[in-house]
């Protein structure tokens, strides 16, 4: 029986009570392994591995909005007091190009304004939003960099940038920071008051569709002109002065330049797969890590952690001093700009398998995949964590909001902050969660479902591989012969407790008839329907798992009590004369449990 009982999935669908207002969600999977480690893809929704405890791990979708593009929607959403912002591209494919805010209580859009074809995200400073345009080459005198109030959407001022702003930009107290995307790319200082120009650093080099870093009053850029020579630079960010350059081992694209604080700084490299570490003071090279394929995605750092994922849908974790890998999680076809976003030791990505596409969360500290939700279109932009909620664009015209639990703060920035980091210590402080710990004991096994969201649960399945006996705690029959269970509600904090058995915990079955016919109470020969001649003895027996004892047995002729029996083996003599159909009827007691087992059966004489 055991090896059979190796896993139990459960099921949350439905509707999720959030104080008067209900929020319809998707299914979430758990998956119990008590023998080892699986993973499973039960349902098309979600897909969790776990070992031991199963957990569902919250994702309630709370709304869609059409704010995106079809193709190579790659803007993050930043987030400051419940409005969300990200830009729509029109780049490879449809798209709005503009900007959107949206009320993140309903998903409603507040306002929108044009901003032209664009890959990048938009920053909050304050009361202003920054977002620049991007053609990717095809209308490089038509791109600018924009300013607008973020409340009523009213453009402020707009500053004309040859080639574009291929990525997000970077700000301090007084000016913005970024490179031009293409085409003698620069990079640039902007006055945040009316957009005037600063400083102009020209790096004579033609393509810079990555992120740059602000930290310590320097701005750092990757450029390269062939696939094979790039460059990374550190500017002054009062001046535009440059303090150093190192020729890089290839061509970076769509990677973000990441500080841990220790000196470090980090550069994926796509067109030589390798993720790298430089030192700050100089740009020296650390260390190199070979990659499965070359990466688009934005690296991230958190806890002496780099993580970085592949265009063959492998994310990665990385030791930050040295670059030894800790661990390595496929999630999909392919990893695109989505990148790994931390938070509540949680990472979130999302994957462009087209029709495939999906958000993942993994374990930060193992790599182990928790829950997935497919969307019917590709993922390409990085999840942003803020507030409790996962927000995050896609392919298909939708941005996405989930309530995946409890936290606090904003997003800001593209990656989160000016570090590009994109871990969140406060976005997520407590995930929220069904779960389901399951053990054996004996020829039972006892699964523990325990609620950890805020609110009440609708509707908790569980589904086994086989066919089981779903009981009570204290033994009652719940369900029998099924692979399913649901608990029709589950309140805030409230712990239940089932037993599962493959044979029933409690059962009576008759004996005595059976199919055959009967002469002076011994069966002579097989028959259709239990046909008797004269008296018989109706015997039953008791199937007590538990070994709780039987309080007595009850035997029934046509619902009229007839006798009882308190010890094993039950039976009764039935001698009373009669002629026809009867249907006999066998109750067994236990505390305040009863089973029974009928037959109809002919009677003469």
């Amino acid at each position: 029986m055991y090896k059979k009982l190796v896993s139990i999935f459960m099921v949350a669908i439905g509707v999720f009570s959030l104080g008067a207002e209900a929020v319809s969600i998707d299914s979430a999977v758990v998956q119990t392994v008590l023998q080892s480690h699986m993973i499973f893809d039960f349902n098309s929704e979600v897909m969790i591995t776990v070992n031991t405890s199963g957990v569902a791990y919250g994702h309630e979708l709370l709304w869609k909005a059409n704010t995106t593009g079809t193709n190579y929607e790659e803007s993050a959403v930043t987030y400051a007091h419940d409005i969300a912002y990200i830009g729509s591209c029109s780049t490879h494919g449809d798209g709005h190009d503009k900007i959107f805010a949206v009320d993140t209580t309903n998903g409603e859009i507040i306002w929108s304004n044009y901003t032209g074809p664009g890959y990048v995200g938009p920053v909050i400073d304050d009361d202003v939003v920054y977002i620049g345009s991007c053609s990717h080459g095809l209308d490089p005198d038509n791109e600018y960099m924009y300013a607008f109030d973020r409340f009523t959407g009213e453009q402020l001022w707009k500053t004309f940038i040859y080639g574009g702003i291929a990525e997000s930009v970077q700000y301090d107290e007084s000016k913005i920071y970024f490179c031009s995307g293409f085409y003698e790319t620069k990079m640039y200082a902007l006055n945040k008051v009316d957009g005037s120009i600063n400083w102009i650093y020209p790096t004579g080099f033609s393509v810079c569709p990555n992120k740059p870093m602000l930290k310590d009053n320097a701005v750092y850029g990757a450029f390269w002109d062939d696939y094979s020579v790039g460059r990374l630079y550190k500017i002054n960010a009062s001046n535009g002065h440059e303090l150093w350059n190192v020729s890089l081992s290839a061509g970076p694209w769509d990677n973000s330049i990441t500080a841990d604080g220790q000196g470090r700084i980090f550069l994926a490299i796509y067109y030589d797969n390798t993720m790298n570490a430089y030192n700050e003071s100089d740009g020296r090279l650390l260390w190199s890590y070979h990659l499965h394929a070359g990466s688009l995605s934005f690296n991230a750092y958190h806890n002496g952690q780099v993580f970085i994922a592949d265009t063959l849908g492998y994310v990665y974790a990385l030791t930050a001093s040295t670059g030894h890998l800790l661990w390595e999680t496929k999630v999909g076809g392919t990893c695109d700009i989505s990148s790994p976003t931390l938070s509540g030791g949680l990472l979130f990505i999302g994957t462009r398998d087209g029709p495939e596409g999906a958000f993942y969360a993994l374990n930060e500290s193992t790599g182990a995949i928790l829950w997935r939700y497919p969307i019917g279109a590709s993922v390409t932009a990085p999840p942003s964590i803020v507030d409790g909620m996962m927000l995050c664009g896609s392919d298909g015209w939708n941005m996405f909001a989930f309530d995946v639990g409890v936290g606090g703060g904003d997003w800001l920035f593209h990656r989160y902050d000016q570090w590009n980091t994109a871990y969140s210590p406060v976005g997520l402080t407590r995930w929220e969660y069904v779960q389901a710990t399951c053990s054996p004991q004996k020829d039972i096994i006892s699964c523990v479902v325990e609620n950890v969201y805020d609110h009440e649960v609708n509707n908790i399945t569980l589904i086994l591989p086989f066919p089981a006996y779903w009981y009570t705690e204290t033994g009652e029959l719940l369900k029998e012969n099924s692979d399913t269970f649901t608990l029709e509600s589950l309140a805030s904090a409230e712990i239940l407790t089932l037993l599962i058995t493959e044979e029933p915990l409690f059962q009576v079955t008759i004996t005595k008839p059976e199919k055959g016919l009967y002469f002076a109470n011994v069966k002579v020969l097989s028959f259709f329907f239990p046909l008797i001649f004269g008296a018989i003895d109706v015997e039953a027996t008791v199937r007590d798992v538990n070994k709780s004892g039987v309080d007595q047995v009850e035997f029934y002729i046509d619902s009229e009590l007839q006798g009882v029996d308190t010890t094993a083996p039950y039976s009764w003599h039935w001698s009373k004369r009669s002629f026809g159909f009867h249907m006999i009827k066998v109750v067994a007691y236990q505390n305040d449990v009863s089973v029974n087992d009928e037959i109809r059966v002919c009677k003469i004489f």
